[in-house]
């Protein structure tokens, strides 16, 4: 696959995230800042290495977020990958995050996760799909975990949750 779908699937996903805050009617200081964090911290994916999906880890389910309670627990966990000066900020932007207030652009899909220990969400992670010239691309970003178990069951499960023509990851 080109370097040119790779990079225009990456455009698409950053967009997206940015929408949240820059689409906002009034997005707070603390959001755009969290915004600029998260931006820093982001990378250009390279391909997605399959051997590298495990099985999934025993006490450990994911689930798709799919209403507001699980998307605050995603904004809550992956908030814990940043380091405690800059948590608040990415609770402030992460919270902005929504699948149904701002449609994607067209030919993309957006899935969420969180995963669950005993009730408490341990892991995050994205699959972010978009429809390019050379064929559909799928990244998977924001693998969280808030320990290394929890990290390999969510890279588990977005591993197999496309069919998507290339597969690319941060």
């Amino acid at each position: 696959m080109a370097d040119t779908a790779i990079l225009s699937h990456f455009h698409k996903k950053q967009a997206w995230m940015a929408s949240h805050i820059n689409a906002a009617q009034f997005p707070t200081a603390e959001s755009k800042q969290g915004l600029a964090i998260y931006k820093g911290a982001e990378s250009l994916p390279t391909f997605h290495d399959a051997d590298g999906a495990c099985d999934p880890v025993e006490g450990i389910s994911v689930y798709a977020v799919d209403c507001h309670p699980l998307m605050v627990r995603y904004a809550k966990t992956l908030a814990q990958k940043w380091p405690e000066s800059d948590r608040a900020l990415m609770l402030e932007f992460l919270s902005q995050l929504s699948l149904t207030d701002i449609d994607p652009a067209p030919g993309t899909d957006i899935t969420l996760y969180v995963a669950m220990s005993q009730g408490t969400p341990v892991a995050t992670g994205m699959v972010f799909t978009s429809e390019e010239e050379t064929g559909s691309v799928a990244g998977i970003y924001d693998v969280f975990g808030e320990n290394e178990d929890a990290k390999r069951a969510m890279l588990a499960h977005v591993s197999i949750s496309t069919s998507a023509d290339t597969i690319v990851s941060e």
